[in-house]
């Protein structure tokens, strides 16, 4: 999405996204949201809105690129439940120039946005630095225009960064994960708590927790079903508080 530079509200704040939607609904807040999170892949969203509502969305992965508009990407941010969040304030008519320049992100209808095609027109009209004077604007001032690869390398860097903890907190996680797995298994434990010791990064922990899945569920034989369930559901929430 092509948003004009709007004022800076917040930055990095951790949520879940319909926590996040519900305060800026309330508020009634004009201006877009920055959105970092992970699932299968790093992500980056960023979500447009007008008067407390989301009129436009797009998802952007980081690594294959995909690109997910409209009200598919929106079903897919309001399941969120961590993600880093940076928040920018935008005027009325730099709201009406985001929705010109993004209507294939658009969530509702024209009429739902409270905006009309004639205020697009008045506001369009106007000397603003539009999209297509993009190139105009790098030939003149010979602007070194990074690569493709290059902007995805410095959105991971932020991406890192901001979803990086502290040896100590990483060290507390693990020993959370630790007093979990002996308060379940007991003497049992053993596998399990190796793994975990094993991890040297919060990243390396997230990675490798289908193997602590896998090792705890080995030992059904002699733990119940129902209770190593439950240990790897609080291990999640754990891990979850951190990510």
């Amino acid at each position: 999405m092509i948003i004009p530079k709007g004022e800076v509200v917040e930055l990095g704040k951790r949520c879940s996204f319909k926590e996040l939607f519900g305060d800026l609904s309330e508020s009634g807040f004009s201006g877009y949201v920055e959105v970092s999170y992970k699932l299968d892949e790093l992500s980056r969203g960023k979500v447009l809105f007008s008067k407390g509502e989301i009129v436009a969305a797009e998802i952007r992965r980081i690594i294959s690129k995909k690109e997910i508009s409209g009200q598919e990407a929106l079903k897919e941010l309001m399941e969120l439940e961590n993600c880093v969040a940076d928040v920018y304030s935008l005027t009325p008519e730099a709201i009406v120039k985001a929705i010109e320049w993004n209507k294939g992100a658009l969530v509702g209808l024209p009429e739902e946005t409270g905006i009309t095609a004639e205020t697009v027109e008045e506001v369009t009209a106007e000397e603003v630095t539009a999209p297509e004077d993009r190139e105009a604007i790098i030939r003149k001032y010979g602007i070194k225009v990074p690569s493709e690869e290059e902007i995805d390398q410095l959105i991971m860097n932020v991406l890192e960064d901001r979803t990086a903890i502290s040896p100590s907190d990483f060290q507390s996680v693990q020993n959370s994960l630790i007093e979990v797995a002996n308060r379940y298994l007991g003497k049992l434990s053993r596998k399990v708590v190796e793994i975990i010791k094993s991890c040297s990064s919060m990243e390396e922990l997230v990675e490798r927790f289908p193997e602590i899945q896998r090792t705890a569920k080995s030992l059904v034989v002699f733990i119940p079903r129902k209770k190593i369930d439950e240990m790897l559901s609080e291990m999640e929430e754990v891990i979850g508080k951190e990510i």
